[in-house]
């Protein structure tokens, strides 16, 4: 018997087994060639890997060559892309990211405080504004104008800070053609504040210095006075912008000075006004 015949079968069954080997040897190292991502760095270098995840500063991958191992980590911000298997790619603008950063740590600038100019009309209470003659402390005066020089304000906390006014206001007489008041206000005191991102309150009660002036020339009198005095009041700020805000503020101001005259009788006077004023006030850091 020829013993060729079984030869042969034996030589095409061997090189059927190296084809098959071969084509699994080529797919294999296709899959090792293309089932891989790439990161490439901003220095132009780049990690053939498998990414596992991005975060928002780290991206971590495992080395193609030790699939099963550890974990490795590279960060962010030196990464300009990421090239995955099936094609797709994730790029990293750094100067829009860098430019959100500095956003989120400088942050908003906050603004604590205030200083105005304001006016508005000032109402006699009380004795001040009373009419009747037959009172010997009435003060005869009339609906005035107010103008506050300075009206400040500034917090160093949340809710808490500090207030200063300095005003001056001139009403005149009942009865009289020529008859005047001059009342000034200069005091400081506590600020209590309610902020917001639009509007602003504040509750202000200060004490300081009150002057006045009685003046009636045609009666040739003259007196000034000094004492105590005191305000309390509300300020409403509606910001307009980042450094301008509409001022509104409705204040109690009083006090009692006592009055020296030349050619009258030293005596005292209730002084009491509600004021109402509005301007503009200028935002402080």
């Amino acid at each position: 018997m020829n013993s060729s015949i079984f030869v042969t079968p034996i030589k095409c069954c061997l090189v059927m087994k190296i084809i098959a080997l071969l084509i699994l040897l080529l797919i294999g190292m296709h899959f090792i060639t293309f089932s891989q991502d790439v990161i490439v760095k901003t220095s132009g270098s780049t990690i053939k890997c498998k990414v596992v995840e991005v975060g928002l500063d780290i991206i971590k991958y495992k080395r193609v060559d030790n699939i099963e191992g550890p974990d490795y980590f590279i960060d962010k911000a030196s990464v300009v892309k990421i090239k995955y298997e099936n094609g797709t790619t994730d790029t990293f603008d750094h100067k829009e990211q860098r430019a959100n950063n500095k956003k989120l740590t400088k942050g908003p600038i906050v603004r604590k405080g205030y200083i105005a100019l304001t006016l508005g009309p000032a109402f006699p209470v009380g004795d001040f504004g009373s009419g009747d003659l037959n009172n010997p402390k009435a003060g005869l005066a009339k609906t005035g104008f107010q103008f506050n020089l300075v009206n400040f304000g500034y917090r160093f906390s949340n809710n808490i800070g500090i207030a200063a006014l300095w005003n001056g206001a001139a009403h005149t007489m009942k009865y009289t053609d020529d008859g005047i008041w001059s009342v000034g206000f200069l005091g400081g005191g506590l600020m209590i504040t309610f902020p917001s991102e639009k509007v602003d309150f504040d509750i202000r009660i200060m004490g300081g210095f009150l002057s006045s002036t009685a003046s009636i020339p045609s009666l040739n009198f003259k007196s000034d006075g000094f004492g105590f005095g005191y305000d309390i009041g509300g300020v409403v700020r509606i910001h307009l912008g980042k450094v301008i805000s509409l001022l509104i503020t409705t204040d109690f101001t009083g006090g009692k000075p006592t009055f020296n005259s030349v050619n009258y009788q030293n005596f005292e006077q209730s002084i009491t006004t509600i004021n109402i004023t509005g301007g503009i006030a200028f935002r402080l850091r």
